[in-house]
């Protein structure tokens, strides 16, 4: 770990006008106003846990810091103060303004720690910036020490136990900044499921809901179908309660076992109005563990209401299977519920010219039955994003 000498030392000057914190470093001009609240929580709805404030309060009573803080930017360029003690507002605004003058590094280069000789006018301690090593694309992230009375001698001395103590800290950050990164990741990706039409459910390994999508969570408040009952996914009807029950075992059974794809049941669900819900299945693979864990299996439950547009959601299965246009609004057709017969008067053509472009539909999606068309269809419909060739039959 190194240390800017002298030369490198910014000379904070900060300025207190009408209730904004103004901040000036040498040759550089005035940044923007600023006004930070300690213990605030980042725009992303990342909080700073307890402990993360005992691991930096530790490491600053080691190396005998008087006050410290943890400080953040941000992609939009706000700085912020995650967490403080022992220092007033001007002199925390400050210490979150010099997030935004530091480059706290990425990859496997060692940031460099900065003293900064005076931080405000309130107080002309110093302070000892350490950037964190970040993950790349994420937020910079800084510990920042703060010393009464710290001359060269004294500097020397921190310094040489900020050497021997940072390893360890800046391991718990690594490890810190990963689960941040998982959070958003997280939080993204049910963002990201919410807008989506089909509903999906995330089941543990022991079959409970770890996750359902906003489509999921509408029909199971209905009772369109589905429910929830003591944390488990149950049909509302009850002839179709023991075939969902069964299906969902044999799916959490398999663990995305050789060849399980293959097998994964389809249901159509009845509901009291409207055609019934199409259910499909897709097993975890085994030790993925829902939670990322790796500790446990689980399963993936997505739910169609037929009385969707179903072309927009078919469209890209099809494209999958190279079909023409033709074949796929006749595809399209049939996995709304149509007949063949009706499905050629919507396309306008005769029955026989129908049946012609199913029998291509067949041999193009390896399937012998319309019925079998409609169970590939949809137990098709969630992977077409990460398929770029027709599964194999």
């Amino acid at each position: 770990m190194l240390f800017r000498g002298a030369v490198a030392r910014a000379s904070v000057v900060a300025e207190h006008d009408g209730g904004s914190v103004r901040h000036l470093i040498q040759g550089r001009p005035p940044v923007r106003d600023a006004r930070v609240t300690f213990h605030d929580i980042n725009d992303d709805a990342i909080t700073v846990a307890d402990d993360v404030a005992l691991v930096v309060g530790h490491f600053a009573a080691t190396l005998g810091a008087q006050a410290w803080a943890l400080t953040s930017t941000h992609a939009q360029g706000a700085s912020r103060c995650l967490a403080a003690q022992g220092l007033d507002d001007v002199t925390g605004a400050a210490l979150a303004q010099i997030a935004d003058r530091l480059e706290s590094g990425c990859g496997h280069h060692a940031p460099e720690p900065v003293w900064c000789d005076r931080v405000s006018t309130a107080d002309p301690a110093a302070a000892l910036v350490i950037p964190v090593q970040r993950t790349p694309g994420q937020p910079g992230t800084f510990v920042n020490l703060v010393f009464r009375s710290a001359d060269e001698a004294a500097r020397r001395a921190i310094e040489a136990r900020c050497r021997h103590e940072w390893p360890s800290v800046s391991a718990y950050f690594r490890l810190w900044e990963a689960a941040r990164l998982a959070q958003r990741r997280t939080a993204g990706v049910e963002a990201g499921l919410n807008l989506v039409a089909i509903g999906v459910v995330l089941l543990s390994g022991d079959g409970h809901v770890a996750f359902a999508n906003e489509t999921a969570r509408h029909l199971m408040e209905r009772h369109d179908g589905i429910r929830e009952h003591r944390g488990q996914v149950q049909a509302t009807d009850r002839a179709d309660a023991a075939a969902l029950s069964t299906a969902i075992g044999y799916v959490l059974a398999q663990g995305g076992a050789d060849g399980a794809t293959d097998r994964l049941p389809l249901l159509m669900l009845r509901r009291e109005g409207g055609p019934p819900l199409v259910t499909s299945f897709a097993a975890l693979p085994h030790g993925a563990g829902w939670d990322g864990s790796g500790d446990g299996d689980g399963a993936l439950l997505f739910f169609v209401d037929p009385g969707l547009d179903i072309h927009q959601l078919a469209e890209p299965v099809c494209k999958l299977f190279r079909l023409s246009r033709v074949e796929t609004e006749l595809t399209c057709l049939l996995a709304s519920g149509q007949t063949l017969a009706a499905a050629a008067q919507a396309l306008h053509v005769k029955l026989g010219t129908a049946r012609g472009y199913l029998k291509q539909v067949f041999v193009k999606t390896g399937s012998n039955r319309q019925v079998d068309l409609v169970r590939l269809i949809f137990s098709n419909l969630i992977r077409a994003s990460t398929h770029d060739q027709p599964p194999r039959r």
